[in-house]
């Protein structure tokens, strides 16, 4: 029983952070240089970057972990207002429909 329970707390820590993961590139005989992310760039272990909204980390043991940043806004008054997003930022911001320029009370948000 308490291995379903601890399965089932880490599959939902997985389905809320929205994490990726990829992992080491290993060659025979070859020491591993670091961690290749999805452009082929080479990171160094234990460094950290931005990437489409995710935060990147490179570790030795375990590869490259990207997990989301953005968190969408869900508590507002959606027939008033409406969601813009910025891609520089990867924030969401919640404005009056009629009226862009007023921002919205947002009471809830919720991870991607």
């Amino acid at each position: 029983m308490l291995s379903v329970l601890l399965s089932l707390a880490i599959f939902v820590t997985f389905c809320d952070a929205q994490c990726k993961y990829i992992g080491l590139e290993i060659n025979p005989g070859a020491p591993i240089q670091g961690c290749r992310d999805v452009d082929g760039t080479m990171r160094k272990f234990g460094s950290q970057w931005l990437s489409d909204c995710n935060l990147c980390t490179c570790d030795e043991t375990s590869g490259i972990e990207c997990c989301s940043t953005l968190m969408r806004p869900i508590g507002y008054d959606t027939d008033k207002c409406k969601e813009i997003f910025n891609k520089f930022t990867c924030m969401f911001t919640v404005v009056q429909k009629n009226n862009p320029s007023i921002i919205c009370k947002v009471t809830r948000y919720i991870g991607l």
